[in-house]
């Protein structure tokens, strides 16, 4: 016991040995839950409504537990500094730790118009990019942000920790491009695919009147099944020497540009 409260100190003990299982990609897809560092995210998550079961805060943090709020005094867990690290994201800290439950991602979820701004991304790779992506996709006030085939985990920590917290903030969809396809038809939202060997530039694009903007993989970029007539494919200009940008920078300046325009009328 430490100031009255329980203190888990074994690395060993059942819950911290099945918290630390949940950093596997595998095991997260199994249970459900996965985790969320770091004070801003938590806190995210909890005003999005996003379920936490169990809240690990370090037995000499003062204060912290006052964070979160009453409604979170359930779900806290007092464990020893050296326990939490080994919890933490990259055992590199102190910070709060929380197991949430994952939220749905079906296509079904997500209410879209015509009119909404949409960033499609393409059997995206990399958690820091996909985290990155959905930053900005908040900071220019997308509608939803759908990822067709992803080959990295929504909810990989580093996604989490790339996006500071955005990820709650933005709906976000997992489904098939063909599926989204037959969806963006319906909805009626134009949609916009970035290539590098496009003709049309991203400044003659107008995506006021609403559009799915769509990026593909980091190695590879969009594939074939995104060519079809109703798709304008454009590029972002850029020195001849170099032919292409990170994608998370790509979409960042897409939305960007989106958002200009949009905010401008």
């Amino acid at each position: 016991m430490n100031n009255g409260r329980h203190v888990i100190t074994s690395a060993e003990n059942p819950r911290v040995r099945q918290t630390r299982r949940l950093r596997d990609s595998k095991h997260r897809r199994q249970t459900g839950m996965f985790l969320i560092d770091g004070v801003k995210e938590i806190r995210s998550a909890i005003d999005a409504g996003i379920s936490v079961s169990t809240l690990w805060l370090s037995s000499d943090s003062v204060g912290m537990d006052s964070s979160f709020g009453d409604d979170m005094r359930h779900a806290i867990q007092w464990v020893a500094p050296e326990i939490l690290c080994r919890i933490s994201y990259g055992q590199r800290g102190d910070d709060p730790v929380a197991v949430a439950s994952m939220p749905s991602t079906t296509l079904s979820d997500v209410a879209l118009k015509s009119t909404d701004l949409v960033l499609v991304l393409d059997r995206i790779e990399k958690p820091g990019n996909l985290g990155a992506c959905l930053r900005s996709a908040a900071a220019c006030r997308v509608s939803a942000v759908i990822l067709t085939s992803p080959v990295c985990d929504v909810f990989n920590p580093n996604t989490i920790r790339a996006s500071r917290g955005a990820i709650f903030s933005v709906p976000i969809a997992v489904c098939e491009a063909s599926e989204l396809q037959r969806f963006l038809t319906s909805v009626g939202i134009p949609v916009f695919a970035a290539r590098v060997d496009a003709t049309c530039q991203l400044w003659d694009c107008r995506f006021s009147h609403g559009a799915a903007v769509v990026f593909g993989s980091e190695s590879q970029g969009l594939g074939h099944d995104w060519r079809f007539a109703q798709v304008q494919d454009f590029t972002i200009p850029m020195e001849p020497t170099i032919d292409s940008l990170n994608v998370s920078i790509s979409a960042a300046v897409t939305l960007y540009e989106a958002f200009r325009q949009r905010t401008l009328g």
